[in-house]
């Protein structure tokens, strides 16, 4: 029985395009930290060996300080690193593992790294790896295809056998499809894990065959199944079904959640609902917020934009998407709707609000009927001029 630690997908140096430069700094960095947190999994768990299923870089361009650190990082692991190509950092000509400098850096940091670059057996005193690069960002070929017609007698039967490989098993929606891998068509008996990156979230696609997320998450956990940020701790044996047991290694959380405000009440679980995400974490969270179209009484909306601001201070990246418009309710909706003293004024507001509750364009009409109250309550609040009877009796000294 050999022990693995299975990651893929560190994408070391990821721009993080999308927020501030501040932010994304501490989230590149957090994926050179992610490397030590790995190691440690791979020490406590008497891990023989780290595996990485591709896409260890980003990109073929990253400058040589984030890569002199990773690789500095890599060498702290104290354990033999076994690494494939994937697209972001395939293993072609013009790929960042042809760099010179790149490889005299791995060679003087990382000597624990090995790179597994062809599509051949690697025969090691206690496992047989079977690697599955990418020589090119986009493939049209499946990259396991060579393992189909493998003469299997040819191999060792006393250690397991692991197959490396990156690419997508399903349709990610793309109109062209590239680096697609079918692991339904290798012989099962013959194998014992393979291990999968690409797909950045744990997911099981086979009786041995697992994708194991990132050990640092990147986007957003939409469908709230924590699948990020771990790695997979793997016992495998020839000839048996191997042992996997997700290992959490993330430093910064990411949540998604949709929700559509109408109240008091509502606002109140919104924030007992963040409180639960974050805790007492200060600047280790980020947060994407959809409020949908979110309607909230004056009184409310001034509590919720003060609860926002507040959260901005303690997450690292809050993302607002949808609306929270503040309207009038209560004796504000019918000091409103019924000015006898404003004809003109009530009758706008009481066609807004009736297209507020019944129209198409709710949305636009909430925001009307909100300005409009806002105009009315200036004009109630504000002192009027006095206004001087030029007819009237006395010196104007006088008044």
């Amino acid at each position: 029985m050999v022990r693995l630690v299975h990651t893929a997908d560190w994408q070391i140096g990821k721009g993080y395009g999308n927020v501030a430069e501040e932010a994304a700094c501490r989230l590149r960095q957090a994926r050179i930290g992610a490397v030590d947190r790995v190691g440690v999994a791979a020490r406590e768990f008497d891990a023989a060996y780290v595996v990485v299923a591709g896409d260890l870089w980003d990109s073929p361009t990253l400058p040589m300080e984030t890569v002199h650190e990773c690789f500095h990082a890599i060498g702290r692991v104290r354990r033999p690193v076994l690494v494939i190509p994937g697209n972001h950092d395939h293993g072609g000509s013009d790929g960042i593992w042809h760099r010179p400098e790149v490889q005299e850096s791995q060679q003087r940091y990382a000597p624990n790294l090995r790179l597994l670059a062809q599509p051949e057996p690697v025969l090691l005193p206690d496992l047989v790896v079977l690697p599955c690069p990418l020589l090119r960002r986009h493939s049209a070929t499946d990259s396991t295809a060579w393992l189909r017609s493998f003469p299997w007698d040819t191999l060792p039967t006393d250690r397991p056998r692991l197959v490396l490989a990156h690419g997508s098993v399903t349709n990610f929606g793309e109109r062209v499809q590239h680096n697609v891998i079918d692991p339904d068509q290798l012989p099962t008996a013959a194998l014992d894990y393979i291990a999968l990156g690409d797909w950045h979230g744990r997911k099981q696609v086979g009786p041995k065959a697992w994708y194991c997320g990132t050990p640092e998450p990147d986007c957003f956990d939409k469908d709230g199944s924590g699948r990020r940020s771990q790695v997979l701790l793997v016992e495998v044996e020839r000839g048996q079904t191997p042992r996997v047991t997700p290992h959490s290694t993330g430093h910064f959380h990411w949540h998604h959640l949709e929700t559509e405000l109408s109240g008091a009440e509502d606002l109140h679980h919104l924030q007992q609902q963040v409180d639960g995400y974050i805790g007492n974490r200060v600047r280790r969270d980020l947060l994407s917020m959809d409020l949908g179209h979110s309607i909230l009484d004056f009184a409310s909306h001034e509590r919720y934009v003060e609860w926002s601001r507040r959260l901005r201070e303690q997450l690292l990246v809050v993302v607002h998407k949808g609306s929270c418009t503040a309207v009038p309710a209560g004796d504000d909706l019918n000091a409103l709707l019924n000015r006898p003293e404003d004809p003109l004024v009530c009758s706008v507001a009481n066609q807004l609000q009736r297209r507020r509750l019944e129209g198409p364009d709710s949305e636009i009409a909430s925001k009307a009927l909100a300005e409009l109250f806002r105009m009315v309550r200036r004009k109630d609040t504000t002192p009027q001029p006095v206004t001087v009877d030029k007819d009237a009796t006395g010196p104007l000294s006088d008044l």
